[in-house]
């Protein structure tokens, strides 16, 4: 989209606050506003109504002028006051142009501020260079076809001034909304296309409706309006599916009348007109948005009636036309939906001429002869750990409270680091309390000694010597009170949100450190698998952090004894080598996955061997 500059329509009035419209209403509305004159339409009201109309969040009417170099702001009906109608419009597309072409153009885009919506672009018909854009949000994807084709249905200007009565043009426009709305509610393929027929019928008075798909290249009919069922070989339905042949052979709509008689392109038609006594008949073709043919809808008219306007039945058709396609994909069974499927890659690839036949067969004898000649390299798959033997355990020295917490679970700590720290107040006022002990005690032995007191003296003396060697044990206790690491490694274990303040008995685990340095890994491998694993053999590891980072290992040895390891059954543990150097994010612990190489081996072995070995178990072969 060119991000043309937009003018405003001077003095343009502010969105007034939308009154909630029954459907009914909403069209009555619609219609009054786009039957007036086109200088006199008020299209702030038009934005406002094909808002409600179409549920959209945010909707606006632009026009070229100046030769398309900018863009003028009819109308706009939205919550948000500086909302663009450009600021969605994916960059690189140009929607009004292809709106101007087919009517409208749609696409999903992202607004600046991270809102995505479905965008819709329509050319309003009778109003030169002048277009409607609606945002819906992404929710609405479900119902999108239908509001676009309500929004297809109220943008025809000129055709809604030449109506005379607003509630025969708010009846049409109500039962189109309402028959397409029907189709895409049902929850089958027969209902849905009994629906569409019928609908058609009831809404233009039609005297025969029917529609036929496409399969295996001619159409067969599924609905004929008024009967639930008909006999796929009678008559009626052989007539019907060569008139819609007629239109699938031409690739348009093709009309009879039988004022005029058969032409060449229509003989077809005028067997059935003139088997159903119908006056004027037509067969339309249903194509997808890639122009393919899927489906072909014939309607019969009475010699009164008069001439139809097709446009409003082809868009609808367009729309319904997807749903339909999905219905009649899903009842089919699914032998027929794969055939289905490979039918169409088929045909696209190796062209029209027993396309599927040609397909199976090459693909079947290149897949057989690749698993007869080709070979794989096999490998057994594995569970893996880091391990570390070089371990270490920070405790508490003492009874206390953890006063201070210097690193956490996961940090890299260098050796001397200062992990943890006691509180040491009780301890120092013990230590006070201690050394004014001594010092009493030292006294009392300077006097006794002094006044020759021997047994006195040396009663002094050893409350003297307990004093001091209390005074010793609480100063290694406060020495003890700061914790280091006693190596570099990582902490494995000890959260600081949990041990900060926390009271700690004496011997009590604070940190684990681990070593990054002399890691190696452990495989627990599948006792099935334990006879292809020989020590020497290579492979790599992913471990789940970094599962794009495969590590080579080398196997050194297989512990013989297996453990039970629950529905898993019998594993082996088989120690590996690291063959990359230590990484900085690796942590003892860490698991992942393994695969280790046993050399090549046949295709047709490795898809077999595990049949085969419990077919042995089974019938002791």
């Amino acid at each position: 989209m060119t991000t043309n500059p937009i003018s405003t329509v001077p003095d343009r009035p502010q969105a007034a606050p939308e009154a909630s419209l029954d459907a009914r209403a909403l069209i009555e509305q619609l219609h009054l506003v786009r039957k007036a004159s086109l200088s006199e339409v008020d299209w702030q009201r038009y934005c406002q109504l094909m808002r409600q109309l179409c549920r959209a969040s945010h909707c606006a009417v632009l026009r070229k002028v100046e030769a398309g170099a900018s863009l003028q702001m009819l109308g706009c009906a939205s919550d948000k006051p500086d909302w663009s109608p450009l600021d969605a419009m994916p960059p690189g597309i140009d929607l009004l142009t292809k709106a101007q072409t087919s009517a409208y153009a749609q696409t999903s885009a992202t607004s600046p501020d991270g809102q995505s919506w479905l965008v819709l672009v329509l050319a309003l018909q009778g109003v030169a260079e002048s277009f409607l854009i609606l945002n819906i949000k992404q929710q609405e994807r479900a119902q999108f076809n239908e509001l676009t084709l309500r929004a297809l249905l109220a943008i025809d200007f000129e055709r809604a001034t030449q109506v005379a009565s607003p509630a025969l043009a708010s009846d049409e426009l109500s039962g189109m909304l309402g028959l397409a709305a029907q189709v895409m509610q049902q929850p089958g393929f027969e209902s849905a296309c009994l629906t569409l027929v019928n609908g058609i019928s009831a809404e233009w008075a039609l005297a025969h409706a029917s529609l036929g798909w496409i399969d295996d290249g001619r159409p067969q009919v599924v609905a004929i309006s008024h009967l639930d069922r008909f006999e796929r070989n009678s008559r009626q339905s052989q007539l019907i599916e060569a008139a819609l042949s007629t239109a699938l052979n031409q690739g348009h709509e093709v009309w009879w009348n039988a004022e005029h008689g058969d032409a060449p392109d229509s003989q077809e038609l005028g067997d059935f007109a003139r088997d159903a006594s119908i006056g004027r008949c037509v067969a339309i073709p249903v194509r997808d948005a890639h122009g393919q043919t899927h489906a072909v809808l014939l309607l019969g008219f009475s010699a009164s009636a008069s001439e139809p306007d097709l446009n409003h039945l082809l868009l609808s058709l367009e729309l319904i036309e997807p749903r339909l396609r999905d219905l009649r994909l899903r009842s089919l069974g699914w032998t027929q939906r794969a055939k289905h499927q490979l039918r169409s890659l088929s045909e696209r690839v190796f062209g029209p001429e027993h396309a599927v036949l040609k397909a199976v067969a090459t693909v079947a004898l290149l897949a057989l002869l690749y698993v007869l000649l080709g070979s794989w390299n096999y490998r057994v798959d594995a569970n893996a750990q880091l391990n570390t033997e070089s371990t270490r355990l920070i405790s508490a020295q003492f009874d206390g409270r953890i006063d201070q917490v210097y690193a956490t679970a996961g940090d890299l700590v260098k050796a001397g680091s200062l992990l943890v720290a006691l509180d040491t107040r009780e301890l120092e006022q013990q230590q006070s309390e201690l050394n004014a002990e001594a010092a009493k005690a030292e006294t009392e032995v300077n006097k006794n000694r002094a006044d020759g007191r021997l047994a006195d003296t040396e009663i002094a003396q050893a409350r003297l010597d307990q004093s001091l060697a209390k005074s010793q044990r609480v100063e290694a206790y406060l020495k003890s009170a700061k914790s280091a690491a006693p190596f570099e490694g990582v902490i494995v274990e000890g959260e600081r949100k949990d041990l900060l303040g926390a009271p700690v008995k004496k011997g009590d685990k604070i940190f684990k450190i681990a070593k990054i340095e002399g890691l190696y890994v452990t495989l627990m491998v599948a006792e099935r698998q334990m006879r292809y694993v020989q020590p020497g053999a290579s492979g790599e590891v992913a471990l789940l952090s970094h599962a794009d980072h495969n590590i080579p290992v080398r196997i050194n040895s297989v512990i013989p004894v297996a453990q039970v390891k629950g529905q898993e059954g019998n594993q082996f543990m088989i120690t590996a080598e690291l063959l990359e150097p230590p990484q900085p994010w690796w942590r003892p612990g860490m698991t992942g996955l393994a695969r280790i190489d046993v050399g090549q081996r046949s295709i047709l072995w490795i898809l077999t061997h595990r049949l085969l070995d419990n077919l042995r178990l089974l019938l002791w072969w």
